[in-house]
């Protein structure tokens, strides 16, 4: 698949070959209906440069690329349905309307099926999976082990700062994993830094990304890029939190019995702190009061 090539070769597209990248990888749209003439034009290139961009990438020429382009936009024009009416007014109709468009990007993962189950399968084969996140997607991580943990996974959330990064490197070992999350709210050049040195260590990265061209992606054993672009034009995490709980139910699914058991331990472990609350004593409670002045 193309967007597979250009993330290949990005690192080493020149400065005019990284503006066709980027113009296919961000308008893929557009460029499917986009002759190599008229794609020149559109960027201020040579025809010439179109060419040889196709051909860096290994196609014969341009209209190989261009094929390909057509043929990965047909099948996601084929997954998509009729939308709400985007003239709709009325808090219900927006509500319809932006429901419709969340499915619209949710349904671009059959698209991405197989590239999801090979996903899930490392996940599923990985003895411990370090979530790498930073910023914001840190966040995400940190949810995300939550729930791997309920199904008796080994994670944990690591935060792609320097201290924190290196703590995850003496610790992992090559049949470990790590799944990084690159939002895209800044570059997530850290990211890309620590999971260089971690394969440099023989360890394995995925990372789902907001664009391949981020540092992270480009690094990755396995990249997924997902739809972020939503029609008021603001990048959404929407798509970010579905393929996580799609993840996390496959695992389930791979191994149900580590995870009923699991889910059993944990709300076994939950029944008796709750009852613990319940017995609380009220000198405990007054010592509490007393030293957020309650009584």
């Amino acid at each position: 698949m193309f967007q597979k090539r250009i993330q290949e070769k990005y690192e080493a597209l020149s400065p005019r070959f990284r503006v066709l990248a980027d113009f296919i990888l961000e308008n893929t749209l557009d460029a499917s209906f986009l002759t190599a003439t008229e794609l020149a034009r559109r960027l201020a290139l040579d025809p010439a440069t179109v060419v040889r961009f196709s051909q860096e990438l290994g196609y014969s020429g341009y209209r190989e690329l261009s094929r390909e382009i057509k043929h990965y936009v047909n099948k996601q024009l084929a997954l998509r349905y009729q939308e709400g009416d985007p003239h709709a007014q009325g808090p219900a109709e927006l509500i319809a309307r932006l429901t419709d468009e969340l499915s619209d990007r949710i349904l671009n993962f059959k698209v991405e099926a197989s590239r999801i189950a090979e996903i899930a399968a490392r996940l599923h084969g990985a003895a411990h999976i370090y979530v790498l996140g930073q910023g914001d997607s840190f966040g995400l991580a940190t949810l995300w082990v939550t729930y791997l943990h309920f199904i008796g996974r080994a994670a944990t959330a690591v935060p792609a700062d320097i201290a924190h990064a290196a703590l995850m490197l003496r610790d992992a070992k090559p049949e470990d994993l790590i799944f990084a999350i690159a939002l895209g709210l800044d570059p997530d050049t850290e990211i890309g830094q620590v999971i260089s040195v971690a394969q440099a260590r023989g360890l394995k990265a995925i990372v789902i990304s907001a664009s391949p061209t981020l540092l992270p992606a480009r690094q990755a054993d396995i990249n997924l890029s997902l739809p972020v672009e939503t029609p008021s034009g603001y990048p959404s995490f929407d798509t970010f939190m579905a393929l996580l709980s799609l993840l996390w139910q496959a695992l389930i699914a791979l191994d149900e019995d580590k995870a009923r058991q699991a889910i059993h331990e944990t709300t076994t472990a939950l029944t008796t702190l709750v009852g613990q609350q319940d017995r609380v004593p009220e000198h405990e409670i007054a010592a509490m009061q007393r030293l957020w002045k309650q009584e």
